[in-house]
């Protein structure tokens, strides 16, 4: 039989890690605190969070990075703004090809709510690559604060995700090929409503970023 050398070895005195260490009141350590043992601070909670949503943003743009300095909202601006004019563009050209089918098919319904869905996001992306940024007063090196990312970080990821959902809904081809003229509608009020959700995580984010502008404005009196 194989003998295997157990982790912790108890004495009257107290446990021993293999490490050496003591442990008091013979208790092991939990596996997600070993902090008592190799004596690392634990991350904090926030930033874990914070972690996981950046990395579900950075499915969307690779290129995103954490804020820590004012600097980032910039380059983070233009990164947004270029991946919903992506969305935006793709499902345009969706939509009009399906207004073009519709059309043939006969389908006046529908064809006159996409051409509604189509003029809502032409009228929401010029909002938005046009918008001004909102930066005027925050210092490059300045410090954000920590509520105030997670807010940031909340709008991105819901700006993005409605984003996505406008382009991928926007593709009836399906749909139209099946004659599912239900279906076709469903698929453009969950455009519209999409549309919405864009429009209104872009104009909080906008307010957020205000926030920390006359946050800036106030720390440099």
């Amino acid at each position: 039989m194989k003998y295997e050398t157990p982790l912790y070895i108890k004495f009257n005195l107290g446990s021993y890690c293999c490490d050496g260490n003591i442990l008091k009141n013979n208790t092991v350590p939990d596996k997600g605190d070993m902090s008592t043992v190799n004596n690392q601070p634990n991350i904090p909670d926030e930033v874990v969070d914070d972690r996981g949503i950046i990395k579900k943003i950075q499915l969307y743009i690779p290129g995103f990075r954490a804020y820590r300095i004012g600097d980032d909202l910039r380059v983070a601006d233009e990164l947004l703004r270029r991946q919903i004019s992506s969305n935006f563009d793709s499902a345009i050209k969706n939509l009009t090809n399906a207004r073009s089918e519709l059309a043939y098919e006969g389908d006046f319904n529908n064809l006159s709510m996409i051409g509604s869905a189509i003029s809502l996001i032409q009228q929401l992306s010029g909002e938005i690559l046009h918008s001004a940024q909102g930066y005027t007063g925050i210092s490059p090196a300045i410090r954000i604060d920590a509520q105030k990312l997670r807010n940031l970080y909340d709008y991105d990821l819901s700006f993005l995700d409605s984003g996505d959902q406008i382009a991928r809904s926007s593709d009836l081809e399906s749909l139209i090929i099946s004659g599912d003229i239900q279906g076709i509608s469903q698929k453009i009020i969950d455009i519209k409503n999409a549309v919405e959700k864009v429009r209104s995580s872009w104009e909080k984010r906008l307010e957020s970023v205000e926030g920390i502008s006359l946050q800036a404005k106030g720390d440099g009196n």
